[in-house]
């Protein structure tokens, strides 16, 4: 989202917003209110929408503060939207004098002027980093989305609120600041075909008939994953934790190297305790004579059996669930104890999921998806 003042943009079609944005740029002006502010939109009508036609969306507000009046506008977009009509195709960096100049188009043909070196040098207000996830080993979304939804994701991340949604084929993490979002691509454009209020993705519409342009093989599947950043503060203090030096322009942030370390950061952070889920998944009698041969016949049976008897709950409700049956019958202290030795055992160290491995890898390796790539069989054959 980027954001422009008043000296930055000028608005020739006032009448395109709603309302006519004239009451924002000359008297008689429109009143405030008790916010002290009063904001005029425009937006991609459902027509356009229908017809594959996508455009930014629109936010023009006046506001009142102390040193007087100011006026600022705000450009809400999908970048891959704008250049491809849907965002499983994704960006290179060296498509951005290209987005420049369709996004500049694009606010022509809406009735706003912006040089294309304003844009490019606009500030960002958030940003939604992406990456679209192909599962093609006969691996699921739900599979890897019922592993995170397990996870102790809350504390580590200082989340809020955690929703699951559509049958277990979306969860997000919610904080005051950002959200990650995991979910089922192909799904949720089921979902948007019945309702876009249905959707986690906004403007699904351009492009739901996009996978029934080519035949796809059967076990084709798309993970997406979306940081989504909610001001500047939050960004500032990502690229600082990653040591990434870069500015808060368009042209800055419109970079590879800052939406893989981010990602990466995030995700890592979410499978953290998936090696403790994959032991949770083996025989009870397997699990607990490979404690004994670590041990080396030392540990004490009742350790052994508590370390099992925690496992296997964590199979069935997850390490989310154990914190909560524990709460009020013993402090933190005590289960932090035991999850601690959990992962210092040698036998977690070598667990790990092989969808949630080839998730990990997908984002090491951060190649730009084509839909191309996907549409035969031959070319599947060369990139699983």
């Amino acid at each position: 989202m980027l954001s422009l003042n008043h000296t930055e943009f000028e608005i020739y079609t006032p009448d395109a917003f709603s309302p006519s944005a004239l009451g924002l740029l000359r008297p008689p002006y429109y009143p405030l209110g008790g916010r002290g502010n009063f904001s005029c939109v425009q937006n991609p009508t459902k027509t356009e929408l229908n017809k594959g036609i996508y455009k930014p969306r629109l936010t023009l507000t006046k506001r009142k503060g102390h040193a007087g009046f100011t006026l600022t506008l705000r450009i809400e977009f999908s970048a891959p939207k704008l250049l491809f009509g849907n965002n499983f195709d994704e960006l290179l960096e060296e498509d951005f004098e290209r987005l420049l100049d369709i996004l500049q188009g694009k606010l022509a043909s809406m009735g706003v002027r912006i040089r294309k070196d304003i844009l490019r040098n606009a500030a960002v207000s958030a940003v939604h980093y992406s990456k679209n996830i192909p599962l093609t080993d006969y691996s699921t979304c739900s599979m890897i989305m019922s592993e995170l939804a397990k996870v102790d994701l809350n504390t580590r991340l200082d989340l809020n609120k955690t929703d699951y949604r559509n049958e277990g084929h979306s969860v997000r993490y919610h904080a005051n600041s950002y959200e990650i979002i995991f979910y089922d691509k192909l799904k949720d454009m089921e979902q948007a075909a019945i309702s876009e209020k249905r959707a986690i993705e906004r403007d699904s519409v351009i492009q739901r008939d996009l996978f029934k342009q080519s035949k796809y093989p059967k076990q084709f599947q798309v993970l997406r994953m979306e940081i989504r950043l909610g001001n500047r503060t939050k960004l500032k203090t990502l690229l600082a934790q990653l040591g990434i030096k870069a500015g808060l322009t368009f042209q800055e942030i419109f970079s590879a190297t800052i939406s893989k370390g981010i990602q990466l950061y995030f995700w890592q952070a979410a499978t953290q305790d998936t090696p403790l889920l994959a032991l949770s998944q083996f025989r009870p009698e397997d699990v607990i004579q490979a404690m004994i041969a670590e041990g080396k016949g030392n540990t004490k049976p009742a350790k052994l059996l508590q370390r099992l008897g925690a496992l296997m709950l964590m199979r069935s409700i997850g390490i989310r669930g154990i914190k909560a049956i524990l709460k009020g019958q013993c402090n933190s202290r005590t289960w932090q104890r035991i999850r601690k030795e959990l992962d210092g055992m040698d036998i977690t160290g070598r667990m790990k999921y092989a969808a949630v491995g080839n998730v990990q890898r997908c984002l090491e390796v951060f190649e730009p998806l084509r839909m191309r790539d996907y549409s035969d069989k031959e070319s599947m054959k060369v990139r699983v």
